[in-house]
């Protein structure tokens, strides 16, 4: 990880840094793999594209001013190239004012303009930056690679088009408003509290919706009510790293809550309730992400019994409950108890696109207000226009929602028969619907591994950037739901990595128990 200048705390130093005389540096230089990204895909000398690649990252304040870099032959190592190169690529940063590098000092990061104000640079911010590939500066997408990162969800354009212009009427009195809702569209708050009334069972009034930016933002708005002073809060581990993100750059000290290939582990549950005292508790329990597992009933049960007994606020995250495929609709965790303190995360960027931006938290009509008044402050208010698209698209959802379904289940039937076919050693379990696939390695990591399959054009996530403590480095996330040629000729190229790449390491453990089957 990378740490800041503000940093300095003796513990979260390197050796190196001691000798420097306290100066900041990397604690995990393997951290650069992420940061740096597909650097050797650029055009020029390799070192040129190092260079580069570090440049960038100096830009945009994913490696911090104040900083020493790795030696060059540490740096060399991490990414399996020659000292010369690395060399050279500080030579020409140095040039340039980025480094100041002295013997036996290191090499200092700088800025070349040094009239122009430094951002104040939050290491839990850099840290999150280097965490989700969503949030830091990519480099551009290889021509012809297969993106696992990302999934390549049905086009709802012409659908898009034809609520829009059906619409039109709806929009034109739009402007007789003042156009600042931080509540929502009412028009919308109607539709998804019967959308979360029908579709997720659980009975809802208007009054109990805010209308948010996303999930995304949904967690924000709870984080800042209930966690806005680094209060403890217990994640699952693995998750979405949205919310790793949220509750980092919060200052929140989080609790991992172990989600294992096979199930969710809530044993320690209690007694962490219990001595850790946290403000929040955040699980997915339908089609979690990343493993696509569904919590059953009996283990809902138990959940909310122990947050009712500490009356710990839990947030049911429902984004992937539209995606469950082939099952019953599990029960609501708020339907469980009218006591309990839980809250509900519902999104529509799941079943249509990301890019209408609209979500919701479904929570009693006192909080609601409370979490408007956090909104208003962020954005006034979503977009009415935008809302009332989304209000017509909810007219639709049992539709998309078909389509969605077998859009997810071709794309698992393509994936599982190429994964048992030419990755016949790697452990998974068939999720259950969502957007996620949970590979386990049989041996390496899964951040080096990532580095190997890029270099053979194929983008996967390493299962430790979606974890809160850095584990999960036995696995790989793959966004699978593609076009079936696209999967076919990744799965193929994963398979080509893993021959170059496997042959290095030794295996971490032979593959047990086979997880193939419905998960």
């Amino acid at each position: 990880m990378v740490i800041g200048p503000q940093d300095g705390s003796s513990a979260a130093m390197g050796t190196a840094d001691v000798a420097a005389g306290s100066r900041p540096v990397l604690q995990k230089p393997q951290s650069f793999q992420r940061i740096l990204g597909d650097w050797r895909q650029a055009e020029g000398a390799l070192y040129a594209r190092l260079a580069t690649a570090l440049r960038t990252a100096l830009v945009h304040g994913d490696i911090a001013p104040g900083m020493l870099l790795p030696p060059e032959r540490s740096l060399a190592q991490i990414l399996r190239v020659s000292r010369t190169t690395v060399v050279s690529a500080y030579r020409a940063l140095r040039e340039e004012g980025w480094l100041d590098s002295r013997q036996g000092s290191g090499h200092l990061v700088r800025h070349p303009q040094h009239a122009v104000p430094q951002p104040y640079v939050n290491s839990d911010v850099v840290k999150a930056m280097a965490r989700n590939p969503m949030l830091r500066p990519l480099s551009p997408q290889r021509s012809g690679a297969v993106d696992f990162s990302v999934s390549r969800q049905a086009s709802i354009g012409p659908l898009l088009r034809e609520v829009t212009l059906g619409r039109a009427a709806a929009l034109d009195d739009l402007p007789a408003s003042s156009g600042y809702q931080p509540l929502g569209l009412a028009e919308l708050r109607e539709a998804v509290a019967r959308y979360v009334t029908g579709r997720g069972g659980l009975p809802t009034q208007p009054d109990q919706i805010l209308i948010t930016s996303g999930a995304q933002q949904a967690i924000w708005l709870v984080g800042q009510l209930y966690a806005p002073h680094g209060e403890r809060v217990v994640l699952e581990n693995p998750t979405y790293p949205g919310a790793i993100d949220a509750f980092r750059m919060l200052g929140a000290h989080i609790e991992p809550l172990p989600v294992h290939p096979d199930g969710f582990v809530l044993d320690g549950l209690g007694a962490l309730l219990k001595s850790a005292r946290p403000r929040l508790v955040l699980v997915s329990p339908t089609c979690h992400a990343p493993t696509g597992l569904v919590m059953p009933h009996e283990q809902r049960l138990a959940l909310v019994e122990q947050i009712d007994e500490h009356q710990v606020t839990l947030v049911d995250d429902q984004t992937m409950l539209d995606l469950l495929v082939g099952e019953d609709r599990p029960v609501a965790l708020a339907q469980i108890s009218p006591t309990a303190p839980i809250l509900s995360i519902g999104s529509l960027s799941k079943l249509f696109w990301p890019g209408l931006r609209v979500g919701w938290i479904r929570a009693p009509q006192p909080i609601i207000e409370h979490l408007a008044r956090l909104k208003a402050v962020a954005d006034m208010g979503g977009s009415p226009i935008v809302q009332s698209i989304a209000a017509g698209l909810l007219d639709h959802a049992d539709t998309v929602r078909q389509r969605r379904h077998q859009e997810i289940t071709r794309s698992l039937d393509v994936l599982c028969e190429a994964m048992d076919r030419l990755l016949p050693d790697w452990t998974w379990r068939r999720p259950a619907g969502g957007l996620s696939f949970w590979a386990g390695l049989p041996a390496g990591t899964a951040t080096e591994f990532a580095q190997v399959a890029l270099l053979h054009g194929v983008t996967v996530v390493a299962g430790s950037a979606l974890t809160s403590d850095g584990s999960g480095d036995d696995h790989v996330r793959l966004q699978f739901v593609q076009d079936s040629e696209a999967i076919t000729l990744g799965v193929r190229r994963l398979a080509q990595a893993w021959q170059a790449y496997a042959g290095q390491r030794p295996a971490r453990r032979p593959p047990a128990v086979a997880l193939r089957g419905a998960g």
